[in-house]
This record gives structure tokens, sequence and C-alpha cells, in this order.
């Protein structure tokens, strides 16, 4: 195994998609403690801190906690557009002539998850000059002065349609500018970090754009994650997250080429997760009975992908462990609540809810494993439990990027949800979005730096190419919506 796989760097998940308690006052969330979190990855490590990107401009900004309908300037990137404009310590106060009036909602909590407030208008704003003049008026401070000035974003994207990312030529764009980012930063070996789950989502984020145009570099990818595992548990690293994923990974793969040397490397994972499998039913961050302890013990998370992989070999015509698939299926069953949504663990019930990228993976898995009495009806119940709180996609506790992509993908199988997903969440894409044509890693109240310090526009492009691979319907996890109708 690639040691340096086994203990890769998962604090990012090591607490990833706990429920908090509700945070009431929106305030604490500004003058976010992370903002002194760096990288040393990129044109990112010039900007000394985390702070929040502003799109095309090639602003970076942080929300002042005594002013809560404001920006402050804490960077401006070199070579964009708001260069020379634009000064560190300027307060951005609006768009055009009209000042930014609702405060900020930065939190993580029922009626606080999201963005709202200045982040939602600048980017509506930005929305509005990219489809139209080009354009964009910003109503800035500085100096006790208050002035417009005139940020050139360019027409190039265009519009989202009505139907993002589906028959959408700014979507359509935006994807193929993602790949080649992608393309660029995959290394020697085939993958692209030490994360398991950017290696993962890069892969499938290939598969779905183009299977033809990618494929040597999709079989360098899939022969490096098979390298990378056995059938033998090893108490060194958090291996639960790197087995789930890369079963589902592989599994696609095959799906997709019919490459048999695959087979077997699905069953060696198979007969992993059958040993790794805890005795509740559920998979923790470690394998079980790991020396040491297991981490937060079984989790749903966890669960929900180890069912992922596993529905995706019963599609590429393997045998299973019946009997842990139902374990597993039970444990999930026990975690999710009567609207659907499903918790950090099992037998924690009641009608609630937090971010969703759980409540996604568990769709997945059901919706993946279709005939089996039951599976449709809870998929679908989670699908519209998304669908009916789409303001949770990018406010996730843990990792944001592997809660999004689950969110996205689940959603997926019910159509209306998936409308409400996209259409709540339009500003996230336009505020990550890259001039470089990558995207960048928002920081939130409460997610963990990791996937930022190690890579700020690796994690976001491949959650954000894999999530615009969806109209193609290239991958099983991105055909959920067929088999329901089947």
């Amino acid at each position: 195994m690639l040691k340096n796989q086994n203990v890769f760097v998962f604090g990012v998940l090591a607490a990833a998609f706990i429920f908090l308690i509700p945070i009431n006052d929106a305030s604490t969330m500004l003058d976010n403690p992370k903002y002194g979190q760096k990288t040393s990855v990129g044109p990112d490590a010039e900007t000394g801190g985390w702070f929040i990107h502003l799109g095309l401009t090639g602003l970076r900004v942080k929300l002042p906690q005594e002013r809560p309908t404001e920006f402050e300037v804490a960077h401006v990137l070199k070579g964009s557009p708001a260069t020379g404009l634009v000064k560190v310590g300027d307060r951005i106060l609006g768009v055009g002539k009209q000042k930014f009036k609702t405060p900020h909602v930065f939190g993580y909590g029922v009626g606080k998850f999201g963005y709202d407030g200045p982040m939602k208008d600048f980017a509506a704003g930005l929305d509005a000059a990219m489809g139209g003049k080009g354009v964009l008026p910003v109503l800035i401070k500085r100096d006790g002065k208050t002035r417009i000035v005139k940020i050139e974003v360019g027409k190039k994207y265009g519009k989202y349609s009505k139907t993002w990312p589906k028959k959408c030529d700014r979507s359509a764009l935006i994807l193929e500018e993602a790949i080649s980012d992608i393309l660029k930063k995959q290394k020697r070996s085939g993958l692209w970090s030490d994360r398991p789950h950017l290696n993962a989502f890069a892969l499938l984020a290939l598969l779905g754009h183009d299977l033809e145009a990618h494929k040597d570099l999709i079989l360098k990818s899939a022969r490096s994650m098979a390298r990378s595992t056995e059938d033998v548990i090893r108490y060194d690293g958090l291996d639960c997250w790197k087995y789930t994923l890369y079963g589902i990974a592989l599994a696609e793969v095959y799906l997709a080429t019919g490459e048999k040397w695959i087979l077997p490397e699905l069953e060696e994972i198979e007969r992993w997760l059958v040993k790794a499998q805890i005795s509740d039913g559920g998979f923790g961050h470690r394998p079980a009975n790991q020396p040491g302890g297991n981490g937060y013990g079984s989790i749903c998370i966890l669960t929900g992908q180890a069912k992922m992989a596993w529905a995706l070999m019963l599609q590429c015509g393997l045998d299973i462990n019946e009997e842990a698939f139902s374990k597993a299926h039970e444990f999930l069953k026990k975690g999710t609540g009567k609207n659907g949504y499903v918790w950090y663990e099992d037998g924690v019930g009641g009608a609630g809810y937090a971010d969703m990228g759980r409540t996604g993976a568990a769709v997945l898995a059901h919706a993946l494993a279709p005939g089996r009495p039951g599976y449709q009806e809870y998929a679908l119940r989670s699908a519209k439990c998304i669908g009916k709180h789409p303001d949770t996609f990018s406010d996730t506790h843990g990792s944001p990027i592997l809660g999004m992509v689950w969110t996205a993908l689940g959603a997926a199988l019910d159509p209306s949800s998936m409308r409400d997903l996209f259409d709540e969440n339009k500003w996230w894409f336009t505020l990550s979005q890259c001039a470089e044509g990558n995207f960048y890693y928002q920081p939130n109240r409460d997610n963990n730096p990791q996937d930022y310090t190690a890579a700020p526009r690796l994690s976001a492009t491949v959650a954000a190419a894999l999530i615009l691979t969806l109209p193609s319907k290239s991958l099983a996890l991105t055909r959920i919506s067929e088999l329901k109708k089947k």
C-alpha cells in the first residue's frame, strides 16, 4: 500500500458532518478566525490568509463584524480585473449605486445555513455583468470617500440558463476549463493528491466528462488507486475513506470501460470492506477493531460510501457479502429521520436537519441498488429532503468538498430537488470561479482548513467539475434518475 495515502491528513473529515447545535448569533461567524489560515500552494499563497473570493474580480475579502453589510478588501490577486482599481483596506459597500442592505449570514445551523446577504447580492451583480456589458460597477469607500469603480469582468461566460447546468453554454464552458485544469494537475503517479476524496472526484470528473478523450489518464489513475488497496487490514491510517471512495471510482471505471483487470481489484476491496465493518453494521474512520480506537466509531457518511461501493459492485456483476450490505443498510436506516435527513450516526432520529452530505450519500447508496424493497422510497425521500433545504449545500462541517458532491449528485434523483439546489446555490459557482479557469475553496464558519491549505484550487475544482458533469449522465452516479424511472 502507499504509505502516504494511509497516513494522509484527513483531519478535514475527522469530525465531518457532525450535526452541531445551531448558533443563534450570526455575528459570531464574522471576523472568522480562519482568515489567519495560510497555504503555500499556487497563487493563493500570496494572499496571506483564507479569505472569501469574489469571483472573476480577483478580490479577496473579509466580513467585518462591526460592519455587517460590507466587505473589507484583504487582497487583490495580481493581474486580476480589480488590480489598480481596488486596494487592500477598501470597504465594498454595494454594487452600482445600491448599497448592501441585508447583513451577512455566515453561520451553521437551522435558519443560518448558506451565505445570505452581501455575498449573494454581489454574486447577483457579477452574474448580471458577465451576462450583460461585462462591466461590474462596485461601490467602495476609501479614505472616508465613496466612489464607484468599474471592474471589467468580460462577457466570455455569458448567463446561466434557467435549466443550468443542463442546456447551458456557461456551464459547459466552465466545465471545459475546470477539466483542463484537472488534467494539468494530474501527477506522474496518475493521482492528484494524498487525499482520496480529491483523487476519486478528479477521476470521476474526467470519466463523466469524456471517456474517450481522457481514457489513458483515467486508467492510469485507476491503476494507481488499485495499487494502493489490498484485502489486508492495516492499522496506520483512516483507510475507510480511501477504500470506500476508491471502490466507488474503480467500479465506475469498470462500468464505463469493461477493463477486466478491475474486477479482482474490486473483489479485493469488497473483502476489505467486510473485514473493516464494525459490529453495529456501520463504518468509522478506521477499520473495525483497530488498536487505539476507531475514531468516532460508526458514522453514516462512511457507511453510505461503503454501501455506494457495494451497490456499484453489484452493477459490475460481482457478488458481495449480502449480510454485511444489509447490516450497513440497517445502520443507515436507524440514522435517518422521518423527513429523510441522515444524521451523523445511527439512532439520532428527530425531524431536524443540518448539512446534507450524508443524506446525498445515502440517496446514491440506495438508488444505485434497485430492486430491493424500500430502497427507492428511501432514496427519494432523502433526495426531497435536500430539495427542501438547499441552503446547506456549501455550509458544511468538516469537508464541504465531499458534502457538496454527494449533496448535488443525490439531489439529482428528484428533478425538482435538483432544480431547487442549483437555483439556490448559483452564487457559490459565481463567487468561487477564478479567472484561471478553476475554482476556489471558500471558507465557511465550520469547515476544516486542510483542503484549503493543501489544495485551495484543486479541491474546489474537482468538486465543481464532477457536479457539472451531471447533464452527461455518463456515470452510474449521475444516472440515478434513470434508475428511478425503471
